[in-house]
């Protein structure tokens, strides 16, 4: 049995309001900011559980800011070879507004010898469009 198949679960409600979420989100959400968002009342340990799952099964993706937290982000391109896939896109994370994004620009994850790539996380840290344009 494959890693995906071990982390399949059913789907329930509040799995699909997450999933719903994060597909109609406009930047990446920390699991306070999805629990926020909710309309049922559920248990943050609950939303960190179904975002781990989601994260285990290629469904969504994460980058830790600049701040330690966990921001998450649908993951376009994890489904088609979740168990090969290594998330290599950019995330930017603005350091006046805290707003973290994904980038479309990507990076060629480096093979190295004696190493097993997993997972790279690649965060660039300054001030966002919104927030440069707001002080001129």
């Amino acid at each position: 049995m494959s890693r995906i198949e071990e982390k399949k679960t059913r789907n329930t409600k509040h799995q699909q309001a997450v999933l719903d979420l994060l597909q109609k989100a406009t930047k990446t959400l920390t699991a306070d900011e999805i629990k926020e968002q909710i309309e049922d009342n559920i248990n943050k340990t609950t939303v960190y559980r179904m975002l781990d799952r989601f994260v285990d099964a290629g469904k969504i993706h994460f980058v830790t800011g600049q701040n330690g937290k966990s921001y998450y982000a649908l993951c376009k391109d994890c489904e088609e070879e979740p168990e090969q896939h290594i998330h290599n896109h950019l995330h930017f994370q603005c350091e006046n507004c805290g707003n973290v994004e994904c980038l479309p620009q990507t990076l060629e994850v480096p093979t190295l010898k004696n190493y097993q790539i997993k997972e790279t996380q690649l965060l660039l840290i300054g001030i966002c469009k919104t927030c440069t344009t707001a002080k001129s």
